[in-house]
């Protein structure tokens, strides 16, 4: 994982933020970023040893942070495993709104996809649209095209029928 979440107003005014001081803070934010970095779903599997180095900081130190996240139902441990819970809900690609984003493409993958998109011959304006096989007969083009126009001039369309409508009660 190249990167992770942080949700600046829990890390700075969240109840941890007045629970520990600031290096221990630094404790949990380092253990989210290993995690992160290993890409294992929240879980860490270092041995203790190895992540008091990767820290730089005193086994005791990391055993009272530890402590005092597993209290307050931040973390579980099983066995050597550090596993932080939540990971998925706080990680998960999604937006405040709790829906995924679709994955975009970028405008170079847009134009190189448009550029080798297959064309037929524009001159009879349809460019690109295959009509084969269908059973569109001049009538159906006319009622699509009234229907268009309806769409786009309702405008019209209304004073159209109210000039049929004088015209018939007009008789």
């Amino acid at each position: 994982m190249q990167w992770i979440k942080m949700y600046p107003s829990k890390c700075l005014r969240g109840n941890l933020h007045f629970d520990l001081p600031l290096s221990k803070r630094a404790i949990w934010y380092e253990l989210l970023l290993m995690a992160g970095d290993l890409d294992k779903d929240g879980i860490i599997d270092y041995p203790i040893q190895f992540i008091v180095s990767q820290l730089g900081c005193l086994r005791k130190t990391l055993e009272e942070v530890l402590a005092i996240l597993e209290n307050t139902a931040r973390i579980t441990r099983n066995g050597n495993e550090i596993v932080i819970l939540n990971w998925f809900r706080y990680q998960s690609p999604t937006t405040k709104k709790g829906v995924v984003p679709k994955q975009r493409k970028s405008q170079a993958e847009k134009a190189r996809a448009f550029r080798e998109e297959p064309r037929s011959d524009p001159g009879d304006g349809l460019g690109s649209v295959n009509m084969e096989g269908y059973d569109y007969t001049d009538e159906d083009i006319a009622e699509d095209k009234a229907e268009l126009f309806r769409n786009t001039h309702p405008e019209a369309v209304e004073k159209h029928e109210a000039a049929l409508y004088d015209n018939l009660h007009s008789e």
